[in-house]
This record gives structure tokens, C-alpha cells and sequence, in this order.
């Protein structure tokens, strides 16, 4: 299918829309969720826990919170070159826009509404809001069932090869941009449905 056939986009936050800053990247290395040989090994796992329904709760860290904004003022991030536009053109189509991320929800709503990113978005899942985190599918599935879009017409766009498999166990199809936390040629042999170099190249797939 074309990438602009689907209805519903869901987007990964760190690596995909923005930059990721260095204890984002740092901290992915120490948790072996994020392994493609751990998450494949325990799959089954995974595929039965995305049945389970589960609850958004969404309650502040005051502590984390104030800890959070003074790293912000010192290591602010950016976004990724191309992201508006693909927004934009989301936007323009008439595409439902949701974002699941594994990041912090008060941490990812702070950055989306600073990088300028709040109103081209439908609805923002941070995976601490339901206790359930990648390569737990659940946060994907929250989002089919809150639309009611068929999986088949939604997709996630993410930067890593859990992405991939997150996608996978959650029953739809999945595009990785190679200028993230995972480098390009990992993302390649994972095999993704569709895998571009960046956001700029995904942008132009829409138009295809």
C-alpha cells in the first residue's frame, strides 16, 4: 500500500520527530527491551500482553518534573529536519496524527508543546501513562481502539529496531527513518515495511 493510503500515523518521539539527545541514547543502551535478540527470544511474551486492556493515567512527578525542566533549559533538543513538513502534509490529507513514545509523558509533552509540535498532533501517549513499555504493544493498540481505525490502515514511524517489532506485535505495519538511535543498516536487516533515510525521504513517499 502507499504510505498515503493510511489513516491513522502514529509516530515514535525520540530519534523520529526530534533529536535525540545523548541520555536518551545512553539510556537505550542499558535496557535490553531494546534488544533485538532479547525481544525475539521473549515474543510470545510480548504478544499476550498486548490483550490486556489497560488504563491512561496520567499523573506528574512534581520532583521529576522540576528536575526535567532545568535539564531542558541546558540540553533542549530539536526537531528532525523534515518533521513539519510531514505534518504538515498529514495535516493537509486529513490523517489522524498520534505520537507513542516510551518517553516520560510530562517529558514529552513539554517538548512537543516547545518544539512547535502540539497542534499538528491528535492525541500524545507517553508509555508511563499506562505501565506499559516497547516492545509491549499495548500503547499501539490503545490508539487503534481509541480511533477505531482498522489496523490495516495504521502505521507507526519509528527509529529503531524494537519499533519494528513493537509494530509487528501489535498487528501493523511499520516505517523506520535511518537517521536515529538505530543506525540505518540495522533497521535494514530487522526488515521494516517501508525504510527511509530520514523524514525528507519520507515526505516525498507521500507524494508517491
Amino acid at each position: 500500500m502507499p504510505l498515503g493510503d493510511y489513516r491513522l500515523f502514529i509516530f515514535d518521539w525520540d530519534g523520529t520527530l526530534s533529536t535525540s539527545t545523548l541520555l536518551v541514547r545512553i539510556s537505550r543502551l542499558f535496557k535490553r527491551r531494546y534488544n533485538v535478540k532479547y525481544i525475539r527470544r521473549h515474543a510470545g511474551d510480548y504478544r499476550k500482553a498486548g490483550a490486556r486492556k489497560v488504563h491512561v493515567r496520567e499523573e506528574v512527578n512534581r520532583a521529576y518534573a522540576r528536575l526535567y525542566d532545568l535539564y531542558f533549559h541546558f540540553a533542549r533538543p530539536r526537531l528532525q529536519p523534515g518533521a513539519i513538513e510531514v505534518l504538515t502534509e498529514l495535516k493537509r490529507r486529513k490523517k489522524t496524527i498520534a505520537i507513542f513514545s516510551d518517553s516520560n509523558n510530562y517529558r514529552l509533552m513539554k517538548e512537543i508543546k516547545e518544539l512547535g509540535v502540539a497542534e499538528y498532533v491528535d492525541f500524545v501517549l507517553g508509555a508511563d501513562t499506562i505501565k506499559r513499555f516497547k516492545p509491549n504493544p499495548q500503547g499501539l493498540l490503545v490508539l487503534v481502539q481509541r480511533y477505531g481505525i482498522k489496523k490495516g490502515r495504521t502505521i507507526y514511524i519509528g527509529d529503531m529496531a524494537s519499533d519494528i517489532l513493537t509494530a509487528r506485535f501489535a498487528g501493523i505495519k511499520i516505517a523506520c527513518v535511518g537517521n536515529g538511535v538505530d543506525p540505518y543498516s540495522l533497521l535494514k536487516e530487522v526488515g521494516p515495511d517501508y525504510l527511509y533515510r530520514n523524514l525528507v525521504q519520507l515526505r516525498h513517499a507521500l507524494s508517491d
